[in-house]
């Protein structure tokens, strides 16, 4: 991409005129006091790239920044302010003063904007909230009982990415703000889409919803005249997606834009401009976090420790199909199939072109993409915990050759023994308790809901019948960075993949929000995270970067990545990888491995768990993965036997165990070790 001296005439381009308006609309000054040195063009450089063993891609590199323009940022608040997750915060965010937030509730605002000692605040008002009702975690949390909330206007920090002939490539720094690459949900290109008209003003006929956003849009907000003046048109090039054909619309010129693919990991650009010119890396330098004004415009921020406030953020190219676009995820990660376009909650990294001589540039360091990088202790470095990774050994006897041994752990509680007035037929009393006058006592206690607590010990009644919360046994997968990874030992409930027949990925699931207790998930009961835990522990539990590759057999596609605190093995994790192995698996199908057989508990048995009567499985039941199987609207599962059944069952079924994974911080000392786990029993 390069800077444009004049502007095709074409019909997809406009005039230079509207490009470098000089119209004031409702400009910015600097507000926030940054000492500001003059950058001149001897003191830019491109980016520096070096080896570095701390990445994915084994590289890091160095962006020399500057100031210029400016955009409302750091909030301004009360002490009693707590709308964004801790972790998600960086340093200048906040401006915490209660004398300051009293006199900006008091202050003379003038279209949404008031000066205080030469300062300059802007303030967001509950038009911009969702509903009370529409709370989404990792969104900002708006006080509903504050109509504002204020902030700060501060210069703009910019990385430059290319020097070329005077001219400097410029790319945000942070996301300044969060706004859908279109309005409506349609067929789409970077050309008409309404997020092209608001970065550069454009008017009606710019967009195809015909919003006119001359004097408003964000060249408009953040840049004085003379900035804008020295800002230079660029012709920004939109090929078609490689990987789906999408027609991605006719070359545009424009003041601002967004980058594409190519000059993010596809083209020669995205190695000069800093970025590893590939996808098979989570890329530290495609990481970038949101501004906490962006936050409250609606950017979504990780909560996966590893990229913890990180945020996602578009590119112009389009997905997939016409109505979505391509972006990069909290990781640094190309989704090139993308997102739906009306998506409120990904990020925009404004990039312009500016001329050397004209632009009044201010020195703002350097930044690398190694600070973004996340560090733990382990226990490599010192830290050591009680708990370890699976153990195998040889052992002709077993199938495969091999046992393994699990470390075990106690943590959260979920109902598994059933009381009942007096034991049952032999074959039927594992699991039951006969305790005829606890029974009674029950029987005549106040519920809360569906759960009694007595003595100390809380009981569910489910179909007539009493149920104990039992401590939760889990298996040690993996020990890493000071967290443990935990695969339940047995089948805890019964829950469909999802409630309709149909095509259905996991990210899509009913199972999925079960487990997770999402706002919207299914009556299959009280959530799984919300029934086996406490609080304290689900503050222990850490958000987890699902991957969903496709069917190791059929190929089927598996939806997307996801987020998760809870989540079910997929099938490259029980059978197919090295991962498989390390978690200690049999990294085979065709064998019957005994530390894959599973038991239903009581409770899952009662409702609905199949269990096997067959004498050389008897009790075992079969489970759920969570990758699809030979078509879309079914589920891989693992038998009674322990083979794997790649094909899979229709996503309706509603007898399969389910066998919830977490991954738990370790310095909260939350969990219990108890008896090692063998594939031998």
């Amino acid at each position: 991409m390069k800077p444009l001296t004049t502007i095709p005439k074409n019909k997809r381009s406009i005039s230079v005129k509207r490009l470098l308006s000089t119209v004031l609309g409702i400009c910015l000054v600097f507000s926030v006091r940054v000492p500001m040195t003059r950058a001149s063009a001897q003191d830019l450089y491109p980016p520096v790239i070096v080896s570095f063993a701390g990445s994915p891609t084994g590289e890091k590199t160095t962006w020399k920044c500057v100031y210029f323009g400016s955009y409302p940022s750091a909030a301004v608040v009360d002490s009693a302010w707590n709308s964004v997750d801790e972790y998600a915060l960086r340093d200048g965010d906040l401006i915490r003063d209660d004398l300051l937030y009293a006199r900006l509730t008091e202050a003379d605002w003038q279209d949404g904007t008031a000066e205080i000692d030469g300062a300059v605040y802007v303030r967001a008002g509950l038009d911009r909230a969702p509903s009370e009702t529409g709370f989404r975690e990792q969104h900002y949390s708006w006080d509903y009982n504050r109509p504002w909330h204020y902030f700060a206007v501060s210069p703009i920090r910019w990385r430059v990415l290319d020097i070329q002939d005077g001219k400097a490539l410029l790319l945000a720094d942070r996301m300044p703000d969060c706004v859908p690459f279109n309005i409506a949900d349609e067929d789409v290109r970077w050309e008409d889409s309404t997020l092209r008209s608001w970065l550069n003003g454009y008017g009606a006929d710019s967009n195809g919803q015909g919003i006119d956003y001359t004097d408003v849009g964000f060249i408009d907000r953040a840049f004085t005249a003379e900035e804008r003046g020295a800002i230079v048109p660029t012709l920004c090039e939109n090929p078609d997606n490689r990987d789906y054909g999408t027609d991605c619309g006719g070359d545009t010129a424009d003041c601002l834009f967004i980058l594409s693919n190519g000059e993010v990991f596809e083209g020669e650009e995205a190695g000069r401009y800093g970025f590893n010119p590939g996808r098979n890396y989570n890329d530290p330098a495609k990481r970038f976090t949101s501004t906490l004004y962006a936050k409250c415009m609606g950017a979504w921020w990780s909560p996966v420790r590893e990229y913890a406030g990180n945020s996602f953020w578009f590119m112009r190219t389009s997905g997939y199909t016409s109505r979505s676009v391509t972006y990069v995820c909290d990781f640094g990660y190309i989704y090139s199939k993308g997102t739906l376009v009306t998506c409120s909650d990904a990020g925009v990294l404004p990039a312009m072109w500016v001329d050397l001589d004209r632009a009044r540039l201010a020195d703002a360091g350097e930044t690398s993409s190694a600070d973004i990088i996340h560090v733990f202790p382990s226990a490599e470095n010192g830290r050591t915990f009680d708990i370890s990774g699976p153990v195998t050994a040889a052992d002709g006897n077993m199938p495969g050759g091999m046992y393994t041994v699990w470390n075990a752990v106690a943590f959260g509680h979920y109902p598994q023994t059933e009381i009942v007035k007096e034991l049952p037929a032999e074959s039927e009393r594992e699991g039951c308790e006969a305790d005829p006058e606890l029974l009674s006592r029950l029987e005549a206690a106040e519920s809360v809901g569906e759960d009694v607590n007595l003595d100390g010990i809380r009981y569910r009644r489910f179909d007539g019948r009493w149920f104990r919360f039992d401590p939760i046994v889990w298996r040690v997968l993996e020990v890493k960075d000071g967290t443990a990874l935990l695969m339940a030992d047995r089948c805890l409930d019964t829950v469909p993949y999802h409630t309709e027949y149909r095509d259905v990925f996991w990210e899509d699931s009913a199972l999925r929000k079960w487990l997770n207790g999402a706002s919207d998930a299914p009556s299959c009961g009280a959530p799984f995270i919300e029934t086996a835990f406490t609080d304290a522990e689900q503050r222990a539990i850490e958000v987890s970067a699902v991957n969903n590759a496709s069917n190791f057999y059929f190929g089927t596609a598996c939806g997307s990545g996801t987020h998760d605190r809870v989540f079910i093995l997929s099938e490259e994790e029980t059978f197919c990888s090295e991962k498989a192995e390390k978690y200690g698996f049999r990294p085979s199908d065709a064998v019957p491995d005994t530390g894959r057989r599973l038991s239903p508990t009581p409770y899952a048995v009662a409702r609905g768990a199949w269990v096997s009567a067959d004498e050389a499985s008897a009790g075992i039941g079969f489970w759920l993965l969570r990758t699809n199987g030979y078509t879309r609207d079914n589920a891989v599962y693992v038998g009674e036997k322990g083979y794997l059944y790649n094909r899979g069952i229709p996503v309706t079924c509603a007898d399969a165990g389910i066998v919830p994974v977490i991954r738990i911080r370790l310095d909260i000392a939350l969990y219990q070790r108890v008896t090692d786990i063998s594939s031998c029993r």
